[in-house]
C-alpha cells in the first residue's frame, strides 16, 4: 500500500481535515489495479467518518482517466486539476531518465477538495523542486 498522513487543524471554531497521500507507485504505469482501488476507497471511506472541510493531496501515482481518480468526484470530492486545466502535475526532471519507447506521463499529483472549501486559487507552477511540480492552493472555509 501507499501512504496517508492526516492531519485535524483547528481554525477558531472550525477543524479542517488535511492530508497528504503517497500512492502506491508501482506499477509504473499509473493505471488502475486492485490494490489502487482499495487504496482510493479507503481513503475516501476513512475521510467520510468527519464532518467539515477536508482536503485530500499528493502524488496518488495515477492517471487522470483512472476510476481510482473518478471515485472521489462520485464521493462528492472537486478535483482541483481538472476543474482547473492543469495539464502537467510533473517536472522535466521525471523524464529525464526515460528509456527508450518509454511515454512520459504527465500526470501522477492531485488535490481533492469537499464542497465546504472555497478555492481562491490553484496553481501548478513549472519550478523544479523534484519530478513532482509544486501544488499550491488559497482557499477558506
Amino acid at each position: 500500500m501507499g501512504y496517508l498522513q492526516v492531519a485535524n487543524v483547528k481554525v477558531g471554531s472550525k477543524t479542517l481535515f488535511l492530508s497528504n497521500v503517497h500512492g502506491k507507485a508501482r506499477p509504473g504505469t499509473k493505471l488502475d489495479t486492485p490494490v489502487r482501488l482499495r487504496q482510493s476507497r479507503k481513503i475516501i471511506n476513512h475521510f467520510s467518518r468527519f464532518d467539515g472541510p477536508k482536503i485530500i493531496g499528493g502524488d496518488f501515482n495515477l492517471l487522470p482517466q483512472t476510476q481510482s481518480i473518478k471515485m472521489f468526484a462520485e464521493a462528492g470530492y472537486r478535483d482541483l486539476i481538472k476543474d482547473f486545466g492543469i495539464k502537467c502535475t510533473r517536472s522535466q526532471l521525471a523524464w529525464k531518465n526515460l528509456k527508450k519507447g518509454e511515454e512520459k506521463q504527465y500526470f501522477a499529483d492531485y488535490v481533492f477538495v469537499s464542497s465546504d472549501i472555497k478555492v481562491m486559487s490553484f496553481k501548478v507552477p513549472d519550478i523544479e523542486v523534484s519530478d513532482h511540480l509544486p501544488l499550491i492552493l488559497d482557499l477558506e472555509f
